[in-house]
């Protein structure tokens, strides 16, 4: 059998030279992962001849969630995505929490994974190390899941916006995560004013708004005073993912006041509680009157009464007769 030659070369001298080359490019990436030159040679030698591929900044883009991306000049098949996270995935996080940007591929992807922040293009991570003087960013990685994970602490307004997953392949190739950041607040029921019968229950419930992460504590105050384990005073406080809730069973004079809600991540609340003297309640009020009313129309005539009754009957006769005699 006769081997085939493409320009005087045998199609196997070829094909050693290929790979020869890929290998190259490959330890130099690894070697200076910041380097974009590194980047550009490794498209430049995967041959995709693309010049979109080979430049910084332009990178191919794939989604991922089963779907391939562009096929290549001249392909008619599309090449399978690399990653399960699909593109454009938006991540919400509080101000001063931990926010996670997923980036998981599939298994069977090869490659260095590096995470870029696009708005100033500051190479955050490459693989497992971190290249930021910022430490709050890392990467969080579970090899069985393939998952590369960018995790960043105590999150800021200034951390918003678009962050890059990049696989180094064939050319290398992306998908983008927004984050967007947000401000946690708590909120009071029948906030601002509250106003109560004294000896009634008082029941504050305090709320997070816009929350990504439950709060540590919540603490409650009474004026300036943190009345938590202020048990003498019957108070009980209960916390949930949601927020708090204050409880005090009977209410007196000396619990008006403010109240403040004040969430361990989340702005605080207040209300201002008015407890008021207890009254005779209205309805006892008209039965009392009912009550007298019918007493007086049972009560006896005086005496002097009848007798002044009996005074009145004789006159009127007496007027009556002269009356009919005058006519007469």
């Amino acid at each position: 059998m006769v081997a085939a030659t493409v320009g005087g070369m045998s199609l196997v001298a070829c094909a050693a030279i290929f790979v020869q080359l890929a290998s190259m490019s490959s330890v130099a990436l690894q070697s200076h992962p910041q380097s974009t030159t590194s980047l550009s040679a490794l498209a430049l030698v995967s041959g995709s001849g693309s010049a979109a591929a080979a430049t910084p900044g332009k990178l191919r883009h794939e989604g991922g969630g089963g779907g391939g991306s562009a096929a290549a000049a001249g392909n008619t098949l599309a090449a399978p995505s690399v990653f399960v996270t699909s593109n454009s995935t938006v991540v919400v996080a509080q101000e001063g929490g931990t926010a996670t940007l997923p980036c998981v591929l599939r298994k069977f992807a090869s490659g260095v994974v590096s995470w870029i922040r696009r708005k100033d293009y500051h190479l955050l991570t490459v693989g497992l190390a971190t290249y930021s003087s910022d430490d709050r960013f890392l990467v969080v990685h579970a090899r069985h899941l393939q998952s590369w994970g960018l995790q960043i602490k105590f999150v800021q307004p200034r951390d918003a916006g678009w962050y890059e997953c990049q696989v180094s392949t064939h050319p290398p190739t992306s998908i983008f995560v927004e984050l967007k950041v947000t401000e946690a607040v708590a909120e009071i029921a029948g906030a601002p004013d509250l106003h109560l019968r004294s000896g009634s229950e008082l029941r504050l419930i305090c709320k997070l708004r816009r929350a990504t992460e439950a709060p540590v504590f919540v603490f409650w105050y009474h004026d300036d005073r943190m009345i938590n384990y202020d048990e003498d005073r019957g108070v009980a406080v209960s916390k949930g993912r949601g927020g708090s809730q204050l409880l005090i069973p009977r209410a007196e004079r000396t619990d008006s006041g403010n109240y403040t809600c004040a969430p361990s991540n989340a702005r605080a609340a207040s209300i201002t509680v008015h407890v008021l003297e207890a009254e005779k309640p209205a309805p006892m009020q008209q039965d009392t009157r009912k009550a007298s009313a019918s007493a007086a129309a049972a009560a006896p005539w005086p005496a002097s009464a009848v007798f002044l009754t009996l005074q009145q009957l004789l006159l009127l006769l007496s007027l009556m007769t002269l009356t009919a005699a005058s006519w007469s």
